[in-house]
């Protein structure tokens, strides 16, 4: 698998749980006092830490590299890569 690869999957990943919270939220409205509204929240805080890491990884996982004509080289099937970040170009 390639980084820019992977990066797909975790943006996909960030997607779903983002629009997941998004339908929690109009599917279970806020009601002050009430043990649904304690359990949303829990369920917030939990997705919103799960978005957090994910982001994390992902800032990780994309390079800070120039791509230097040096480090690009080609595979087998023609296709351009940077060997000191292993991106595709």
């Amino acid at each position: 698998m390639t980084v820019k690869k992977a990066i797909k999957m975790i943006d996909w990943w960030i997607n779903q749980k983002k629009d997941a919270m998004k339908q929690l939220g109009i599917d279970m409205k806020y009601h002050s006092n009430s043990k649904s509204s304690d359990i949303t929240q829990t369920i917030f805080e939990i997705e919103s830490t799960a978005i957090s890491n994910l982001e994390r990884i992902k800032d990780e996982l994309n390079p800070k590299c120039k791509h230097p004509k040096k480090m690009r080289d080609l595979t087998s099937d023609g296709q351009r890569y940077c060997m000191n970040c292993n991106t595709d170009l």
